[in-house]
């Protein structure tokens, strides 16, 4: 385990910045361990923070520690994550945020015991593990605004400067896939957007899983005022390959189904592979090399927008919006 004033690495430096701004709760002689290890392919678990389990001195009860890496600093807005997963354990969605720590971007909550695990795709396929969770994510809708919206739309806007700007290489069809967000944004902007509270970071690796069928949700960078079917058509998107298999997920977050929505759900599906394909260019752009990989994700998130967008029935769900 990692002691005080034993930093070698920039990343021990900040642990030990943030041991220290949390002192009022781990005393002066806390110790830690890396809790997480990061896997960017197939499911980008923990690559965009580095997170620790941390006892304080002749304590037993670990706390877990969560950095920001330097590399998403300007992408993600602390303060604003921080409130978001208050507002979620208040709700009995989350662990229990402890103290945020601007300096070092770092946040403490209380840990998850080792009978929860991340869930995988196969987990969250079963009717009602999803059934469930889409029953939280409409709780946390009908809460009062998180103060702080988000487009992924705008998100592309900004992570296509840094790749570009940075002269990553792009698939030679990269600009064809961005030319589909502003007549994919117009169509869902006519038809009319009523932003809610959301998580809005579905993917399987934020939903932990403990005894009992019990649910809670982690990784709050992306929590903002959102159009629900954007989150929605993440989850679909994710889970399931054929589309009417998606389909009841829809019935279940509207109690009834729609074509029109359906659609929608399935044109923010081709924005967010798109915003995440870049994202993962931006980490390998700005990372050091550490054996993740990135571009394999992104290639596979570029590969599922492409198909999508190519798909001959794209053009005429993006006209029934």
């Amino acid at each position: 385990m990692t002691k005080p004033g034993s930093a070698v690495t920039g990343v021990q430096s900040r642990v030990e910045k943030a041991l220290a701004a949390f002192a009022d709760r781990l005393g002066d002689a806390p110790s830690c361990i890396p809790a997480i290890p990061a896997v960017a392919s197939p499911s980008y678990h923990a690559v965009e923070s580095q997170s620790f389990l941390v006892v304080a001195k002749d304590g037993d009860t670990p706390l877990f520690l969560r950095l920001c890496l330097d590399e998403v600093a300007d992408l993600v807005d602390g303060e604003a994550a921080f409130a978001a997963a208050l507002r979620l354990h208040q709700l009995g969605f989350a662990p229990e945020p402890l103290g945020y720590d601007a300096a070092s971007c770092s946040m403490l909550f209380t840990a998850l015991g080792e009978d929860w695990k991340a869930a995988k795709i196969d987990d969250l396929m079963q009717p009602e593990t999803v059934a469930r969770l889409i029953g939280m994510q409409k709780e946390i809708a009908a809460g009062v605004s998180l103060g702080h919206s988000w487009s992924v739309f705008d998100g592309i806007t900004q992570l296509w400067e840094i790749v570009t700007e940075g002269a990553m290489d792009l698939p030679g069809d990269a600009e064809w896939l961005l030319s589909w967000m502003a007549p994919i944004r117009q169509a869902i902007e006519a038809s009319g957007i009523d932003l809610k509270p959301a998580h809005g970071d579905p993917h399987s690796s934020n939903v932990m899983l403990g005894p009992n069928g019990a649910i809670q949700l982690v990784d709050f960078d992306l929590a903002a005022d959102i159009d629900p079917y954007y989150q929605l058509g993440v989850q679909m998107n994710e889970l399931y390959q054929f589309e009417s298999q998606m389909k009841p997920l829809l019935e279940m977050h509207d109690g009834t189904f729609s074509e029109h929505a359906f659609s929608r759900c399935r044109a923010y599906a081709a924005a967010d592979d798109l915003y995440w394909a870049l994202r993962s260019l931006v980490l390998e752009l700005r990372s050091p090399p550490r054996g993740i990989e990135f571009l394999k994700y992104a290639g596979w998130r570029f590969l599922r927008c492409r198909m999508l967008l190519g798909h001959p029935d794209f053009e005429a769900k993006l006209r029934a919006l």
